[in-house]
């Protein structure tokens, strides 16, 4: 794999762009290289991953690289206080153009997670219509919770699978060319856990298709 591009990094914690196609962690039934193998023979230290990215999805990433630094940015996630933003295309516009969706989520033991009725757990996804592209539409969707899949479920329950993401809905039409789902996370905003700077990252997508 070709060198990771770092986008910060202080002692206590390293932001970098990730690309599509590796894991953040080990997954069960899964072989080779996670994102954090990869960082910590390129960095020369340990790095603790705090959160994750799906396998297929690029853009900004935290990792630790102290275990009281870990501990600092585990919580901070939990508490909702890491600004996260990402840029997706979807498959057809959505309606209203911008809003707010909460729902709860659970995982079936086919590995998909869908929107339930009873049970699961508190989703809520912020999101914003920037442009269309052909029948595709450009988003922004800003995490106020992190569950797994979420962004994708979201969108998919709207009516708007992302283009590419095929586990979610999306169909592709003739000469529609997607390699992955069309999602990047652009843009992390936080106070330091221990330095209390405010850390600001934005990294431009790889595809034209997400660069506003």
């Amino acid at each position: 794999m070709v060198e990771i591009q770092v986008l910060y990094r202080d002692n206590g914690l390293l932001i970098v762009d990730k690309p599509a196609g590796i894991l953040v962690v080990p997954a069960p039934g899964r072989r080779g290289e996670t994102l954090a193998d990869v960082l910590s023979h390129q960095v020369g230290s340990q790095v603790m991953p705090v959160h994750r990215l799906d396998e297929d999805t690029t853009g900004a990433i935290v990792f630790a690289l102290d275990d009281a630094v870990r501990v600092q940015l585990e919580q901070m996630f939990r508490e909702h206080s890491i600004e996260r933003e990402y840029l997706a295309l979807l498959a057809a516009a959505p309606s209203p153009p911008a809003g707010r969706i909460e729902s709860s989520l659970a995982e079936g033991a086919d590995g998909i997670v869908r929107v339930v009725t009873r049970g699961g757990q508190r989703a809520v996804t912020h999101y914003r219509t920037l442009d269309r592209r052909g029948r595709c539409c450009l988003v922004t969707c800003r995490l106020e919770t992190g569950r797994r899949n979420q962004i994708r479920v979201h969108m998919a329950a709207m009516g708007c699978p992302i283009a590419g993401d095929r586990k979610y809905g999306f169909r592709s039409r003739a000469g529609e060319t997607f390699v992955r789902p069309m999602l990047h996370s652009w843009r992390l905003d936080f106070v330091h856990p221990t330095s209390r700077a405010r850390v600001v990252v934005e990294v431009p997508a790889p595809e034209p298709e997400l660069q506003p």
